[in-house]
């Protein structure tokens, strides 16, 4: 067997979408009924997407944390109002660009939690979402807790992975 190595972002995504979804049949592609959708794993966090938690949680979930990656300092201190100028300061200084949320799950004690990852240009900073609801039924931000800031390439070197597009037939 010959194996190619093709450095990652050297294909146009066009041709590369055209060829599998030529080579590839729909029921691999495409989840079946009752199946649930298939996501993405980030190596830090785990699978990605709305997991255990609710729809309304994981939207408003997804909501803080595109708040936090703007530039607007204002929307990051109104979010963020109440849980700290550290956490503050370490968001603000990452100046993160994307997030990533973990699926989601319902805590013993009635809150939702959600793994999370914000990403910079070049550090990583993982964490858990704490939300809940009023009662009201409105949502709102429990707490968040933060690991250390470390750099992307460290993370990358730590989770060596060549990927295999058939991994699931193993």
């Amino acid at each position: 067997m010959v194996i190619i190595r093709i450095p990652f972002g050297s294909l146009n995504p066009a041709v590369f979408a055209q060829d599998v979804s030529q080579s590839i049949p729909d029921a691999v592609r495409r989840p079946e009924r009752g199946e649930a959708p298939r996501y993405p794993i980030d190596m830090v966090i785990g699978n990605l997407g709305q997991g255990s938690a609710s729809y309304g949680a994981y939207i408003y979930a997804r909501n803080i944390l595109s708040s936090l990656t703007g530039s607007n300092v204002s929307a990051i201190d109104s979010v963020l109002s109440g849980h700290g100028t550290l956490i503050r300061e370490e968001i603000v200084s990452l100046r993160p660009r994307n997030y990533r949320i973990g699926g989601g799950r319902t805590e013993s004690d009635g809150s939702t939690s959600f793994l999370i990852r914000l990403l910079s240009q070049n550090e990583s900073i993982t964490g858990e979402l704490f939300i809940r609801q009023n009662e009201n039924n409105e949502w709102f931000m429990d707490a968040i807790i933060l690991e250390e800031r470390r750099l992307i390439s460290e993370i990358r070197d730590s989770f060596r992975y060549d990927f295999s597009p058939y991994e699931r037939f193993y």
